[in-house]
């Protein structure tokens, strides 16, 4: 009897292991059908799309045009951030330490802290990007100090070398302006910028 029961139990467990076994078929055979679409889904690329956060670090030589040739040759470094609106427009922000050697042997710097807005049209893996910075500088000779208004236009060219990674070079020049009640006094300071840069998304 106890081996009738047994065998009883075996054959109730292995038809429904059997059963089991052919319903969950047709959910295989529509994981199938699924997976064989996946083989039309299309990518398309684009080196900047709507949505992406850039960070952007960049080194650069400071080249005075006004005055000269009071200014020499300086250095620059710069930290900026900009959100694409578009595929192709961006707003952010740039903040720069900038210094340039006088005749004197002294240092002439300035703080630029810009809001930006950029145009970014892309040829293949390159991008062109076109900004126009606009904020204020605090500008610092020996003991005197100004803070005022600056104005930037910068142009340049990168490549996207890898899928979060764009480096490339670009060029700016700083307007600064300086306003007196002396208006004898008023002055524009003219520095151009050449940078090389790299672009980081996320």
């Amino acid at each position: 009897m106890k081996r009738i029961l047994s065998i009883t139990v075996l054959l109730l467990l292995a038809c429904t292991f059997i059963f089991a076994q052919e319903e969950t078929l047709p959910q295989d055979n529509s994981v199938a059908i699924d997976e064989s679409n996946e083989s039309e889904v299309t990518f398309d690329f684009h080196v900047l799309k709507k949505g992406d956060t850039l960070l952007n670090l960049n080194l650069a030589l400071s080249l005075p045009i006004r005055p000269t040739p009071q200014l020499k040759i300086g250095g620059e470094l710069s930290i900026g951030f900009a959100y694409m609106l578009t595929d192709m427009i961006s707003v952010g922000s740039e903040a720069s330490f900038s210094y340039n050697s006088t005749i004197g042997n002294n240092i002439l710097y300035f703080i630029p802290i810009l809001a930006t807005v950029g145009f970014h049209p892309t040829i293949g893996n390159f991008e062109i990007s076109a900004k126009l910075s606009l904020g204020g500088a605090f500008e610092n000779y020996l003991d005197r100090s100004y803070f005022g208004l600056t104005i930037k236009p910068e142009v340049g060219v990168y490549y996207k070398f890898f899928a979060d990674w764009l480096i490339g070079v670009s060029g700016g020049l700083f307007i600064l302006p300086q306003w007196y009640r002396d208006s004898s006094k008023n002055y524009t300071s003219l520095i151009t910028d050449i940078k090389i840069g790299a672009k980081y998304l996320f």
